[in-house]
């Protein structure tokens, strides 16, 4: 067992034993060094019974999730899988361990927070210098390939192609989400455009570690103009909520998800329209936070139509919990409460559903106990 967590205060006996536990699965899905293409790095599967390889924004969350216990490792999680970063700039999806690579399109933008949160345990500079270039490529994939009037969506290569569509909710990490409903390149994603944000503000960070100060002012203003732009345009004032918006209508979507509560999680949100969440993750989430409410009527337990999943389920909960309202701890509680580690759990039940120690949930269920 990890050292960190033998001389942890937890505060209940549930937190200990489910802290435990995420850090054993989490630890058991490691790739050796030595026989996949990734090498000689070490990188983390997201379950290794069910998958065979390293997925993008999985990549990251472990690397945050591995930044408390094992820096190195958590650094090896990130470099070994941007070392694939195409010409474009655009970070593929999968790398197989057949070596096979889904490079046709991305995952949201998560390295570079990923990678200010393990400069905050250590402080080594060394590894903000590799990925600094890189994730600057990225920015740019992002602002030339995915961005229209300075709002960010999501999209694919290959156009043309029958599963093009698919390909694009693939892109966005919510695969079959009833936001999609109704079409998704046509969409300004409220989460994306918030993971944008944060992916500004790291790299400022990044920047001013790194001593370019002109580069970290002009990340920063980015960070700022998007910020505005997403209260204008993702904030329906209407019916007040923030959900994703139709590029050419301007429409606020009527579909509610964790993704709603993005602005909450990066702290742009005014007081009032904090506030109107709040009233909406209590009347239309309860305390399960599942990936649609659960009063609209396309929600289920299929996948990511209404199960919970914990990544999106944190930055919501998180989110409100950095407002000041109970209900994010309501929900904390409630996700501690369920048994396992699975990779999405149903949001009635709280049973497990699909693949079992799953690693990005062993890294959310850390960041409830740890980071909350």
């Amino acid at each position: 067992m990890d050292s960190i967590l033998e001389k942890t205060l937890f505060s209940s006996e549930r937190d200990r034993v489910l802290a435990e536990r995420a850090y054993q699965t989490l630890m058991g899905n490691v790739y050796p060094n030595e026989g996949y293409r990734w090498s000689p790095f070490r990188c983390v599967s997201p379950g290794r019974g069910n998958f065979r390889g390293i997925w993008n924004w999985d990549s990251a969350f472990h690397a945050v999730g591995l930044a408390r216990f094992d820096t190195e490792l958590a650094k090896e999680s990130i470099l070994g899988f941007i070392r694939f970063q195409r010409e474009d700039g655009l970070l593929p999806d999968v790398i197989r361990e057949d070596g096979s690579i889904v490079s046709g399109f991305g995952k949201p933008p998560l390295f570079a927070w990923a990678a200010e949160r393990i400069y905050l345990f250590d402080q080594d500079a060394s590894f903000l210098e590799k990925v600094y270039d890189p994730l600057l490529r990225n920015a740019v994939f992002w602002e030339e390939q995915r961005c229209a009037d300075g709002l960010f969506f999501y999209d694919a290569d290959d156009k043309d192609t029958e599963d093009y569509l698919i390909r694009v909710k693939y892109e966005s990490g919510w695969d079959n989400s009833v936001r999609w409903d109704d079409g998704i390149t046509e969409y300004y994603a409220a989460d994306l455009n918030c993971f944008m944000v944060m992916f500004y503000r790291s790299m400022s960070f990044i920047a001013s570690v790194l001593k370019k100060d002109a580069e970290a002012s002009i990340w920063r203003s980015k960070a700022e103009t998007l910020s505005v732009l997403i209260n204008e345009v993702l904030w329906d004032a209407e019916n007040h909520y923030y959900a994703d918006a139709n590029r050419y209508t301007g429409k606020v979507s009527a579909v509610l998800t964790p993704a709603s509560f993005m602005p909450l999680y990066i702290g742009i949100a005014s007081e009032a329209q904090a506030s109107a969440m709040r009233d909406i993750a209590a009347e239309r989430f309860h305390s399960k936070m599942p990936t649609v409410s659960f009063d609209d009527p396309a929600y289920s337990n299929d996948y990511w139509r209404g199960p919970t999943w914990l990544n999106v389920a944190y930055f919501a909960a998180k989110g409100l919990k950095n407002y000041g309202f109970s209900v994010a701890d309501d929900i904390k509680n409630s996700i501690l409460d369920t048994r396992g580690i699975f990779e999405n759990y149903d949001s009635k039940t709280g049973k497990g559903l699909c693949c079992d120690h799953f690693s990005w949930s062993a890294v959310f269920i850390h960041e409830f106990i740890f980071n909350f």
